[in-house]
């Protein structure tokens, strides 16, 4: 009977906690509206730099917004109302985006959508690791960015259905009343647990990797301190790789919908494109972890950043074959998607396996900050690349900083 009982508190491996299927009806909602934030930016009248700086606006709100919600629901001990405000939050500011008439007031509400947004990235974190037994929190961790991972395809895979049939500001509507389920199984099947976790202790996780729109950097739970920083140069040259690696996703993605829609592609295509993508990451986050039980994990790595070249000369290639561009854009989304788990995952298992016990904490937090700059600077500087020397050129420049990324990373084995 105590055993029972014990599986029913933590639910155990055998059970997923049925809050997790909560996030269903927000990550279809969000990973649809996701594709058209950029797209819709564009129909306003704005361009590449528009789109850059909306994007690198929208990333500094959710690393701060990251922070700031995580130390408030730690500080108060409540999980389910911020948990239950970022999804309240989201049917609002979709709905918001359908009346936006103007690029300056898209970028502006965005930035809040992605401040509040944040609530539902390092909040869960927390609950999660309450909600199962310390044995299995990677497991648990990787379930539900399972769950919250197809329900992000599936929300890609509505906006294509309906986008041969409704504008862009309806779909924004579509996907505020989608939303709002979540509001209501959160209230019914979260349960507060108001327990504290040191956040400085948590350990890495390989199974955390399920992406923001557009592969935003992982989450961040703790700001690294001046003197944590001194206590991580063993980690230097991977630091220095992810941060050149992420200047070149904000280079890669932040332009990648701006271009598609400058050569004439259509709404259905960009969704049929980022489908493929999605679904590829999602599908390989297992396939790569199994990978890494049998090899080296900086040659996991370094075989993710060489994917991640490919996927940038193929959409090279696309600027300079307009006749294939439809193929290559494909292929290129493909690679990247397919680059992403080999990345995501070797990474965090690198940080997980050199830190020390008490240094796991901070040395996950550097390494999210860091990412999370690389990707601000890339895409706040995207836009104005593009506008002043073109595509060839934003693209050039992104093989250039993942190639330096290999550099540091040559001579190391784990």
């Amino acid at each position: 009977m105590v055993t029972k009982r014990k599986y029913s508190f933590h639910y155990g491996i055998f059970k997923i906690p049925a809050w997790f299927y909560s996030f269903v009806p927000f990550k279809i909602a969000t990973g649809g509206a996701s594709i058209l934030l950029p797209l819709y930016l564009l129909s306003l009248g704005g361009g590449a730099s528009d789109v850059g700086v909306m994007n690198a606006l929208a990333s500094f709100a959710s690393m701060t917004g990251t922070l700031f919600w995580g130390n408030l629901s730690d500080r108060t001990l409540k999980r389910r109302v911020f948990i239950s405000l970022g999804f309240a939050s989201t049917s609002v500011f979709l709905a918001l985006f359908a009346i936006v008439d103007n690029p300056r007031e898209l970028i502006l509400v965005n930035m809040a959508y992605a401040f509040f947004l944040a609530t539902t990235i390092s909040v869960p974190v927390v609950l999660v690791l309450r909600s199962v037994r310390k044995t299995y929190w990677d497991y648990g961790l990787g379930k539900f960015n399972e769950i919250s991972g197809w329900g992000w395809v599936f929300g890609l895979a509505i906006g294509l259905t309906l986008s041969k049939f409704i504008s862009m500001s309806a779909s924004f509507l579509l996907f505020a009343i989608i939303s709002f389920p979540s509001i209501l199984m959160g209230m019914k099947s979260i349960r507060e647990i108001p327990i504290y976790i040191n956040r400085d202790a948590i350990r890495t996780f390989r199974n955390t990797v399920i992406q923001k729109a557009r592969y935003a950097p992982g989450f961040v739970l703790h700001m690294p301190t001046r003197d944590s920083f001194k206590k991580l140069s063993k980690f230097r040259s991977l630091y220095t790789s992810f941060f050149l690696l992420w200047i070149a996703s904000g280079l890669y993605f932040s332009q990648v919908p701006v271009f598609l829609t400058y050569n004439g592609f259509t709404r259905e295509e960009i969704y049929a494109i980022s489908i493929a993508n999605a679904a590829l990451s999602a599908f390989m986050y297992t396939q790569v972890g199994i990978k890494l039980k049998s090899r080296e994990n900086y040659g996991v790595l370094r075989s993710g950043l060489v994917m991640r070249l490919a996927a940038i000369l193929a959409i090279l290639g696309a600027v300079f074959l307009s006749k294939f561009a439809l193929p290559l854009v494909l292929l290129s989304y493909l690679l990247a998607g397919y680059s992403w788990s080999f990345i995501s995952i070797s990474g965090t298992s690198i940080v997980g396996k050199l830190a020390g016990e008490k240094e796991k904490g901070t040395a996950m937090g550097t390494y999210n900050l860091v990412n999370s700059l690389g990707m601000i600077v890339g895409s706040l500087s995207s836009g104005f690349i593009v506008e002043s020397f073109g595509f060839a050129s934003e693209y050039s420049l992104a093989f250039i900083f993942v190639l330096l990324s290999i550099l540091p990373l040559k001579s190391k084995a784990l």
